[in-house]
């Protein structure tokens, strides 16, 4: 299914929960690197070592996330948000459902 055969409003809501799951899982990343911060402020990690994990960070989990939730791709990213339990179903509404690829 072409994204040009969803709707305005469609198209709309897939974009909104694309974001919602990205924003999401972006925070969970982040509050990992968070706790790397916290470590190199008690003395436990090296500055490098925090530079390390900060250019990992950005190599890795931030460049992934940002090409899984491309705007080409929103119903697969939605699709595969719920698969695994970053969104729910109450969340996606049954009409957007429908309209999902199957796993």
């Amino acid at each position: 299914m072409n994204p040009k055969d969803l709707t305005k409003s469609q198209r709309r809501r897939m974009s909104d929960l694309a974001h919602l799951a990205y924003q999401r899982e972006l925070e969970i990343e982040l509050a990992k690197l968070e706790a790397e911060f916290q470590r190199w402020r008690a003395g436990s990690l090296s500055p490098h070592e925090l530079s390390e994990l900060i250019h990992a960070f950005h190599q890795g989990p931030s460049r992934e996330l940002f090409a899984t939730y491309d705007r080409k791709f929103h119903r697969f990213a939605v699709a595969n948000a719920l698969l695994r339990g970053v969104l729910t179903e109450a969340e996606v509404g049954p009409d957007l459902m429908a309209l999902l690829p199957e796993p």
